[in-house]
């Protein structure tokens, strides 16, 4: 069965919203190319987080295992690359607080919002605690 563009952004969404519920994340955001439906074929899924200050040291060891292997599982899990944005990664997040008002889709802490094209993010597991 072939997932139209909807389908699939809300199937990752779902999976993306599970991994964050085990993660010491407070806020997670799909955006870019893949939000808007404009993906092109082999491009990454761009993600952003903001961290959540308050979490235990089992959730933080969980977030060490994931990052230590480049968040391998979770990238299985979606289907496809992914480009990861951190809350300390200063130029995406204008064009994210702007969006994040008329959200395209939220799934618990997931939104999926539609910005301007994403700047070329860093590879996964790079600038993240």
């Amino acid at each position: 069965m072939i997932e139209r563009g909807s389908e699939l952004l809300a199937r990752r969404a779902n999976v993306l919203a599970d991994w964050a519920d085990r993660m010491p994340l407070r806020n997670v955001y799909i955006f870019g190319d893949h939000a808007g439906g404009d993906a092109a074929a082999g491009g990454k899924l761009t993600i952003a987080i903001e961290y959540n200050s308050d979490v235990s040291d089992e959730i933080l060891r969980g977030w060490q295992r994931e990052n230590s292997t480049g968040f391998e599982e979770l990238q299985t899990a979606l289907g496809i690359r992914i480009a990861l944005f951190t809350d300390q990664d200063y130029d995406v997040w204008p064009a994210i607080r702007d969006a994040v008002r008329d959200p395209l889709m939220t799934i618990r802490k997931v939104r999926v919002v539609q910005t301007p094209a994403a700047p070329h993010g860093r590879h996964v597991g790079n600038g993240t605690r």
